[in-house]
């Protein structure tokens, strides 16, 4: 397990898009022509870049402002010789700041959710062409039919079992985890019942874009996504000290990563993006002093038509928080 953990964490991609790894991109478009739809500071929450005025300090900051430029906020980017590379750092100063989509999800129940079809929407050029990126909504995640039972063939379940079989989660390391910590579910059943009913999908629907651009020679998308680099301490912090040491034994020491899904429409083509994979932001959000810190920057091809591996956060530390083994002390900025 440990073996499988360590070689996700260092790279790996699961979805519905292709993946291309761009290297020593020759040029690359910029989104142009930034505009949020929704309500500023209800539907939508603007963070800009601020500097850290400590000369010695190895992070800058974010810090919420809805009246902040886009333009300037969504210019950025994490590359190591013009690729991103999970397990490097992003240089100090790059990406800046971030827009979350859809920032109320967090406040809908279940109930509330499935009757909601309002979508939060960033739009722009790149080139001659134009692209959005969405929030999601229950139809995105549960089809037409809002079918939310485990095992039906929708986005909910596919994404919930490639987070699954990302951490190697089977339902006998739960059986044996329960046993240690019987707060946890004790299969995937349960697991994704209590993950659905305590606002899971719903807190995976707000993506926080951190920049887009187009390689305008391989034709790779790159959007970058801000979450928490490592988001333990966020998760398991009502637990005790033996959860903890139990828990960390079957993750293999390693941090808990896995972004929000955000849904693109570029060049006539519709994906649901996400990535388990981030590199460190070196930005902390001045409000609560632990968002941003990770970025997850999924590449994807325009022309096909397949999916790549997720991103923000927390995927299993997420599925057993919204599974109820504890209280999250959960605030409304990611």
């Amino acid at each position: 397990m440990k073996t499988n953990i360590k070689k996700l964490l260092v790279g790996a991609s699961v979805g519905l898009c292709v993946s291309a790894i761009a290297t020593n991109p020759a040029s690359a478009a910029s989104l142009t022509n930034p505009m949020v739809t929704g309500e500023k500071g209800e539907d939508y929450l603007i963070y800009e870049h601020v500097p850290n005025l400590d000369p010695t300090a190895t992070t800058d900051f974010t810090r919420l402002n809805n009246d902040a430029d886009l333009n300037t906020v969504l210019q950025g980017s994490c590359s190591v010789g013009g690729a991103f590379v999970p397990s490097n750092s992003c240089n100090k100063g790059e990406p800046g700041g971030n827009v979350e989509l859809f920032a109320n999800s967090e406040r809908l129940s279940l109930d509330e959710f499935l009757n909601y079809d309002t979508t939060t929407s960033l739009t722009g050029d790149l080139g001659d062409k134009s692209i959005t990126l969405s929030s999601l909504t229950a139809t995105d995640w549960f089809g037409e039919t809002l079918d939310t039972n485990y095992g039906a063939d929708n986005l909910a379940n596919e994404w919930f079992e490639a987070a699954l079989t990302s951490y190697d989660i089977t339902d006998d390391l739960l059986e044996t985890a329960n046993m240690f910590i019987p707060e946890i579910p004790n299969s995937k059943t349960s697991l994704f019942n209590e993950f659905r009913d305590n606002g899971g999908f719903q807190r995976f629907s707000d993506p926080n874009i951190a920049y887009v651009d187009m390689d305008d020679m391989t034709g790779s998308l790159e959007v970058g996504l801000a979450g928490h680099y490592d988001a333990v301490d966020l998760i398991f912090d009502d637990l005790t000290s033996f959860q903890k040491t139990a828990l960390s034994e079957f993750l293999g020491g390693n941090p808990i990563q896995a972004a929000e899904l955000v849904k693109i429409t570029y060049d006539g083509e519709t994906s649901y993006n996400y990535s388990f994979s981030a590199a460190e932001s070196g930005l902390l959000e001045q409000g609560d002093m632990m968002s941003h810190t990770g970025i997850y920057d999924p590449k994807l091809t325009s022309n096909v038509e397949v999916e790549e591996a997720p991103e923000p956060s927390f995927v299993l530390g997420s599925l057993l928080a919204a599974g109820g083994m504890f209280a999250a002390k959960r605030k409304r900025k990611k």
